[in-house]
């Protein structure tokens, strides 16, 4: 399966109740076994709202705050995950990044002023291998869930995906909730 990232959110009324913890503070909280050292990202109730799936490339910390005001438990859970708080900013910033490869691409596979007969065998090759991923993804799998969460699209390509976290930017609640954007 490998590693994944997500954005999510939890009612800031629950945050501020374990934001300050301590780890044996928390396996008290959630009844972690003492034995058992680790704690992770399953062990906080995150709602899950848009999976970007195992490669990401708009990463950039400068939009990271630590889920945890208690440094050992961010560090302890940071160890191996992406868990921190996000704003707004931050979902401008991935929608404005993957406007502009999605453009790129465009612009590179058919620029402006080409006919079909003026283009080049690679070219025609990434249209056919996205036409194809275009295909199975809308044949062989669905790029929407009707039973399961809020998300408009569960696809991972920029093209749509990119709807989803617009919905997100004028949707969410920043107000009631905090953001979280995690991977493990």
């Amino acid at each position: 399966m490998g590693y994944r990232n997500y954005i999510g959110s939890l009612p800031k009324v629950e945050y501020d109740k374990i934001k300050n913890l301590t780890i044996d503070e928390i396996r008290q909280l959630k009844k972690i076994d003492e034995e058992d050292y680790y704690i992770g990202i399953h062990d906080f109730d995150i709602k899950e709202l848009h999976e970007f799936g195992k490669y990401v490339e708009f990463g950039d910390e400068k939009f990271y705050t630590p889920f945890f005001l208690n440094k050992q438990v961010q560090e302890h859970i940071a160890d191996e995950h992406d868990f921190y708080i996000v704003t707004k900013e931050f979902l401008k910033h991935i929608i404005e990044h993957y406007t502009e490869v999605v453009k790129k691409w465009y612009e590179e596979v058919l620029p402006n002023n080409i006919s079909p007969k003026d283009l080049t065998e690679k070219q025609l090759e990434s249209v056919w291998n996205h036409l194809r991923s275009i295909k199975s993804e809308w044949c062989y799998l669905t790029p929407y869930n009707l039973e399961k969460g809020d998300e408009i699209t569960t696809s991972w390509k920029y093209e749509y995906s990119v709807f989803e976290l617009v919905r997100l930017y004028k949707h969410f609640d920043f107000e009631n909730n905090i953001m979280i954007y995690y991977g493990y």
